[in-house]
C-alpha cells in the first residue's frame, strides 16, 4: 500500500518523531553509498524493513526506528555518524480497516520496503546526473513530474522507472513542462521506489 501521507509530510520536512529507539553498529567507515534502479547500497527489493535486517546489511551505520505518529507512522532513519544519509519506509500491512482510519496504536506494518529516500550528497545516483543538494542539470530521467502534499513538493521521473528526483519547490510548471521546469532547482532528495510502474525501466548509462 502506498503511504502517501508519510511521503508528503516527510518531503515537506515537517515531521518530528516520537518513540525513538536507536540501534548503532559502531565503525569509522565513511563509505559512499549509491542509489540505483536496483536499490540503495546493499538494500534491494528482497531486504526486509526491520531493525535487525537493516543493521545486518548496513554495518558501520546507525539505524534509528522512528514513529512519526498520527497518520504517518514508522520509518527507519540511517546515519553515518551525525549525518543522515537516507530513510527507509516500510509498507503498511494489509488489513480490513482503511489505513487512515486505523488508530495509531493499532497500525501494522509489513516487513517489505515501500521506498527509500536518500537525502545526503554522500549517496551517489547511478545512471543519472543527479546530485543531492545540487541543482538539476538536465531533464534526463525526469520527463514526468507530479505534485506531492499540497503542491509544495515536486517529484519527477521517467515512466516505468524506480527512481524519482524530489524538489521542495512548487509543482505547477513542472506538471505541464516536466523536468525542464526544474532545471537549476536544488535536488532535495532521491527516492527509490520498490515497485516500478508498469512500463519499461530505463537503461543505466555509464
Amino acid at each position: 500500500m502506498r503511504r502517501a501521507a508519510l511521503v508528503s509530510l516527510a518531503l515537506a520536512g515537517c515531521y518530528t518523531g516520537a518513540k525513538d529507539s536507536t540501534l548503532s553498529n559502531k565503525s569509522e567507515s565513511r563509505t559512499t553509498l549509491a542509489i540505483s534502479r536496483d536499490g540503495v547500497g546493499p538494500i534491494n527489493e528482497t531486504t526486509k524493513a526491520t531493525e535487525e535486517m537493516l543493521r545486518a546489511v548496513l554495518p558501520g551505520l546507525v539505524v534509528k526506528a522512528k514513529d512519526l505518529g498520527g497518520g504517518s507512522g514508522l520509518v527507519f532513519e540511517v546515519f553515518d555518524g551525525a549525518e543522515q544519509l537516507f530513510y527507509v519506509v516500510p509498507d503498511d500491512a494489509s488489513t480490513d480497516e482503511p489505513e487512515d482510519e486505523a488508530p495509531p496504536e493499532e497500525r501494522k506494518y509489513a516487513t517489505s520496503i515501500f521506498a527509500v529516500f536518500a537525502i545526503s550528497p554522500k549517496v551517489a545516483v547511478q545512471g543519472r546526473s543527479w546530485k543531492i543538494g545540487s541543482p538539476l542539470e538536465s531533464a534526463q530521467g525526469a520527463t514526468t513530474c507530479e505534485c506531492w502534499g499540497e503542491g509544495e513538493v515536486t517529484a519527477c521521473f521517467d515512466k516505468g522507472a524506480r527512481l524519482r528526483v524530489i524538489f521542495e519547490e512548487r509543482c505547477e510548471d513542472a506538471q505541464e513542462q516536466g523536468g525542464k521546469a526544474m532545471i537549476g532547482k536544488k535536488i532535495a532528495r532521491v527516492m527509490w521506489k520498490v515497485q516500478a510502474d508498469a512500463e519499461p525501466e530505463y537503461e543505466d548509462r555509464d
